[in-house]
């Protein structure tokens, strides 16, 4: 404390500045802890992976990253699976202080989402929704600014004309999973999508494996 005192005496506002900084350090402390648990919890998830067909792990960093990045804030992922990717964008949402929406037909692995998020500490900021995603989506009000498809291949099309124009924000970003190794399945969305008049288009693969097709919609000028 002395010497927090003495650069902030002798240096005046620079002292204020690293008083801030050191404060921000202590208020990020217990976040870090807390991310720590959580990794320890994903690594233990991907031992599952091949069972309950969740990204890899490096995809679920893309989709924390992009969340961060695009500032989102009302997420809707279809398909849960066992809550893996749902920790990732629940991590990111903790930042942008946003609630993520997240559709499972399987009864079984709503109750291990539920469980895995409670279990990361960050089930406050989600919303499990039981279902057909089909029927589910069409009922959701929105808007919302990012979604994440990554169930049902080769129904994306469908998913879009749910949530496309009137459940989406502009500047929204829809992402697809497995659009590389599956494309041919996904032929017919990818197709419209990319000769879309209104939306922006990229293929990504952070494994040199699979990916994502990404889609922005421009804002109007």
């Amino acid at each position: 404390m002395k010497r927090r005192d003495l650069l902030a005496t002798a240096a005046g506002g620079l002292g204020w500045l690293v008083n801030q900084a050191l404060a921000k350090i202590q208020e990020n402390a217990p976040l870090r802890e807390k991310e720590k648990a959580i990794d320890q919890l994903l690594r233990e998830l991907e031992a599952l992976r091949g069972r309950f067909s969740n990204v890899p792990r490096t995809d679920g960093q893309f989709l924390n990253m992009l969340v961060k990045i695009s500032r989102s804030r009302r997420v809707l992922e279809v398909g849960t699976s066992n809550g893996y990717s749902a920790i990732w964008i629940c991590m990111a949402l903790e930042e942008t202080d946003g609630h993520l929406t997240t559709i499972e037909i399987d009864p079984e692995r709503v109750k291990l989402a539920k469980e895995n998020l409670k279990r990361a500490g960050l089930d406050h900021r989600v919303t499990f929704l039981e279902g057909d995603a089909h029927k589910v989506v069409p009922t959701l009000e929105g808007p919302f600014d990012f979604v994440f498809l990554d169930a049902d291949k080769g129904r994306e099309h469908d998913y879009f004309g749910y949530l496309y124009p009137k459940k989406l924000l502009p500047g929204a970003l829809i992402l697809v999973h497995n659009a590389i190794r599956m494309g041919r399945a996904m032929q017919r969305y990818l197709d419209m999508i990319n000769a879309h008049p209104e939306f922006d288009t990229l293929m990504v693969s952070t494994t040199l494996d699979d990916g994502f097709a990404v889609s922005y919609w421009r804002r109007k000028k």
